[in-house]
This record gives C-alpha cells, sequence and structure tokens, in this order.
C-alpha cells in the first residue's frame, strides 16, 4: 500500500503556544547548525596546510549545511512566527523543491562520493592520484547539479510548498507523492552504496588487505590517527543518513508531535553532521577544546593505504 508522507498536506489546526515552540525551536538548531557549519567551512578552507578529496567533500557538505539552516533561519523561523508564507508562490515552490528534495540528494550523493573515497585510497593507494583532482571537481558539479535537477523535478506541476498555517510542505498535486517516493528510492540506494563501501573498507583494513608503503615522516603517527578520524566521520555520518530516513518516514500520524519532529529534523541533521566533522578534525577544533598530544619523532614506519589522502 502506498505510503503518504504525513508532512504533505497534513490538516491539523496549530495551537498558538505550539506554534510558538516551533518556532523557537527551529530558530535555536538552525543557529547553531549554521554557526557550527561555518566554522567547520572556514576550517577546511582556510585553517588546514593540505587539500585532498575528502575534505573538498567535507567543504561542499558544510556549504550545503549552510543553506539548510539559513533557509530555516531566515525564511521558516519568520513565517512561523508571523503565520504568514511571506514568499511568493514561485518562489516558495522553489526553496520547498530546493529544501526537500534538492540539497537533501545532493547531501546524500556527497556522502557516497566521501565513502568512495576513503575505499579508493585504502584499496588503491595513489594509483589514481594523476586524475585525481578532475575527479574530485567532476564529484563535485556532480552532487550540485543532482540538486538543482530535483529542485525542478516536476516544476510547476508536481512541486510542494511550505504552509505557514500547518506547518507542514504541502503539495499541489498528487503526482507529487511518486516524486517523493522516486527520492526515498534514490537515497535508499546511495545509502546502500555508501555503507557498502564503509564496511569493505572497514574489513580490509581489519583483515590486513590495505596496501602499504615504508618512508620517512615526521608526524606519522598523527596522520595516522587523522587518517582513522577521517573513516570513522565517514562511517557515523553515513549512518546519520540511514537514521533521519528511517525517521522521517515513520512519522505519518499528522500529529504535532510528528510535526515538531519533522519540520526541524533537516536543520537538526545538518547539526548533527556538522558536530560529527567537528570532533573527528581536530586540525579546525578551537584551540580549547582541540588535542594537543601529537607526537614529533621522526621514524620510518609502514603505513598503511588508508594514510594517504586522495
Amino acid at each position: 500500500s502506498e505510503l503518504m508522507y504525513f508532512q504533505f498536506n497534513s490538516t491539523i489546526e496549530i495551537q498558538p503556544n505550539e506554534r510558538t515552540w516551533t518556532a523557537v525551536l527551529l530558530l535555536m538548531i538552525s543557529f547553531v547548525g549554521g554557526a557550527i557549519n561555518a566554522y567547520i567551512a572556514s576550517g577546511f578552507m582556510f585553517g588546514i596546510r593540505f587539500r585532498g578529496g575528502f575534505f573538498i567533500f567535507s567543504i561542499s557538505k558544510s556549504f550545503s549545511n549552510i543553506l539548510i539552516c539559513s533557509l530555516v533561519f531566515f525564511w521558516l523561523v519568520p513565517a512561523v512566527f508571523v503565520k504568514e508564507n511571506l514568499l511568493s508562490d514561485y518562489f516558495n515552490m522553489i526553496l520547498s523543491q530546493f529544501l526537500l528534495f534538492g540539497l537533501y540528494i545532493q547531501g546524500n550523493l556527497t556522502q557516497c562520493f566521501l565513502s568512495l573515497n576513503r575505499f579508493a585510497t585504502i584499496c588503491f593507494v595513489g594509483s589514481v592520484k594523476r586524475k585525481n583532482a578532475d575527479l574530485i571537481a567532476l564529484a563535485v558539479f556532480t552532487s550540485w547539479f543532482s540538486a538543482i535537477i530535483w529542485t525542478l523535478l516536476g516544476y510547476p506541476e508536481c512541486t510542494c510548498f511550505f504552509s505557514s498555517e500547518s506547518l507542514t510542505f504541502r503539495y499541489a498535486d498528487d503526482c507529487h507523492v511518486s516524486n517523493y517516493q522516486l527520492q526515498l528510492y534514490c537515497a535508499f540506494v546511495l545509502m546502500m552504496i555508501s555503507n557498502m563501501l564503509n564496511v569493505i573498507s572497514f574489513l580490509i583494513i581489519c583483515c590486513g588487505g590495505a596496501k602499504s608503503v615504508s618512508f620517512s615522516c615526521r608526524n606519522a603517527s598523527r596522520r595516522k590517527q587523522r587518517n582513522a578520524r577521517m573513516f570513522i566521520q565517514c562511517m557515523v555520518q553515513s549512518i546519520l543518513f540511514i537514521i533521519d530516513v528511517f525517521l522521517i518516514s515513520s512519522l505519518n500520524s499528522g500529529s504535532f508531535g510528528d510535526i515538531i519532529v519533522a519540520l526541524p529534523s533537516m536543520a537538526f541533521f545538518a547539526l548533527f553532521d556538522g558536530l560529527v566533522m567537528l570532533i573527528c578534525n581536530n586540525d579546525i577544533q578551537p584551540a580549547c577544546i582541540a588535542s594537543r598530544n601529537l607526537q614529533k619523532k621522526s621514524s620510518v614506519i609502514s603505513i598503511s593505504a588508508s594514510d594517504f589522502r586522495m
């Protein structure tokens, strides 16, 4: 049977105090999430000496999270507070599609590229290093181009729009439900690929199958720790997508409790995604919480393929 996403065409009546709590919650989550991701993006761009594919993809995810939090903070929060849509129907539909579909698929696709980056780094060392820059640029372009395609998918007949009265995203025609289900299927496939690559990479590391090379490196221990954190970041971010999809897809009662979970979920996800990147990259952490336990000994050691950045 067809399961209709509760967030579309809910007719529940929102009480004034419920509206206030919703607006305050959206305000706090989007502000904190946007600030954290802005800090992370600036840290990746200006606070790290090296540039690798993993960090470029992380910057792309940070910008995606910033856009999500900005749309919630500057658009949804005022609309919920004043109970007015504030935007014309055209911009309402475009931004709704961009928020619900475009940025969501972009995030999923970027996460898939992150997992592929870790997998390629572990299995192939530097065999594609020469073409790496072109591949990274193509991947980033593909993710954002996909965001545009999904934003315009079905426009203008099969698009959704935000209703400040019901605090839900409503659809103009039943065909939008099909678009939503298509998005779920695509997101599920991307998540399966991402987690499959993560599992394979993890098994290769555990079984000692990763290629290795020996060389002198002053900060070899720090490099190994950094790359271990990069892999953990990739794993946790992939798991977050799974939790998000199954949690939101299970909310179909149309109650206010469902709305208070679903509406801020986009900003919640951006917030937690940013926290994962912050925790797993102490090179960009504030000095008060950054780890200072660095080894500065020069030695010749064996470093696995996961210790190379692509």
